[in-house]
């Protein structure tokens, strides 16, 4: 199946793309040369996008993406757009919109895992697989769009972390409570002693 038989999603849903399996041994294979600090991810980025984009995107949009730590996290990215399992996608998108995409996965994902973990780890690589689908309005194929919503929230990082730091301040209260409730019961019991 070629990409000029997909029609363009609507932002509010998604339609079925490529295998997560595919997308998860991309994601393994991206290139070493990705993490060497000398490499001009900038340059990177605007070459990817020509290869598999159409129309321009905002340099100043992607300068801060390719600068510092997060330039891995656009460099992993470009890496997985020349993958296999994107292919039949290739000028599916607008080099502004990926653009887009590349942001926002980089400033929500690499804020709770970094990009070598979506790489290396099992899991992150799944969980950077689907979100980089979700964003691009793919679904992985055989998955319902209801599916895929499910198991990418079940596996997002921002939303454990969120959840984690609800409990810790639960657990926070509590601990709070207790120790009011521990005063108020030892100065009760000195005060019966006083009295007795």
């Amino acid at each position: 199946m070629t990409h000029s038989t997909w029609q363009r999603p609507d932002p509010a849903s998604t339609v079925p793309g490529p295998s997560l399996p595919d997308l998860m041994h991309d994601l393994a294979a991206t290139p070493p040369d990705v993490w060497d600090p000398d490499i001009d991810t900038l340059a990177l980025w605007a070459d990817t996008v020509s290869d598999v984009a159409h129309g321009e995107f905002d340099v100043e949009a992607v300068l801060e993406l390719a600068t510092g730590p997060r330039s891995a996290g656009l460099g992993v990215i470009a890496a997985l757009l020349h993958g296999p399992a994107l292919r039949p996608w290739t000028g599916w998108w607008e080099a502004a919109r990926l653009t887009s995409v590349a942001q926002r996965m980089v400033g929500t994902l690499a804020a709770h895992v970094p990009p070598s973990a979506w790489v290396a780890d099992a899991r992150s690589r799944e969980e950077a697989a689907r979100l980089f689908l979700d964003l691009l309005g793919l679904r992985p194929a055989g998955e319902s769009a209801t599916v895929a919503a499910d198991r990418l929230t079940a596996m997002s990082s921002p939303a454990l972390a969120a959840a984690l730091a609800e409990l810790a301040q639960e657990q926070r209260r509590a601990a709070e409570l207790a120790a009011r409730l521990a005063e108020k019961r030892a100065r009760e019991a000195a005060a019966r002693t006083t009295y007795v």
